[in-house]
């Protein structure tokens, strides 16, 4: 499929192509991890770890990253070790298919409908652990965080469930 420009519309049309939900995953590095913005496009580097196994369960779409970003009150909020203003890196992906595919514990649901907080969360904490293992890096001091958020399929509806849906917000540069 060819590369169409970014906005809504054009992202509700792919998804009713394949009849799959999106899922967006974005990965943090506090700067005390050190090595993740280093020549992140080389083969074996951090970036080609966390994006391979990002790749693992689900089918990449789309990757980007940033690196030196300026965390938010929010990033602070959620992470252990990053403070506002800190210095980060984020990795993001776009993977076709529902959040639960990352969740050690439930098999890959193709039914978008049943994707919850708790079961995001959980996704999240394991995608977390194997991305730890993968670049063999500690994070008992809460220096790294997953974050996902799911675009259901064409048709399916939030049903109350609004805050597990949705694209990742951006930073402004630091």
């Amino acid at each position: 499929m060819p590369i169409t420009r970014n906005n809504s519309g054009n992202m509700s049309n792919r998804q009713a192509f394949n009849g799959k939900g999106l899922t967006f995953v974005e990965v943090t590095f506090d700067d005390a991890i050190t090595g993740t913005a280093t020549n992140p496009e080389t083969f074996d580097s951090t970036f080609q770890k966390v994006a391979s196994t990002v790749n693992v369960k689900g089918t990449l779409l789309a990757q980007n990253y940033f690196t030196a970003r300026k965390a938010t009150d929010d990033d602070a909020s959620e992470v252990a070790a990053i403070n506002a203003d800190d210095s980060i890196d984020t990795f993001q992906f776009i993977v076709e298919g529902a959040p639960d595919m990352y969740n050690h514990t439930t098999n890959v649901n193709d039914d978008d409908r049943s994707i919850d907080a708790d079961l995001i969360r959980d996704a999240e904490i394991d995608l977390e652990t194997d991305i730890l293992a993968a670049i063999s890096v500690g994070d008992s001091a809460g220096n790294v965080q997953v974050k996902m958020r799911h675009l259901p399929a064409e048709g399916e509806g939030s049903s109350g469930a609004q805050t597990v849906f949705g694209i990742l917000d951006q930073r402004g540069a630091a």
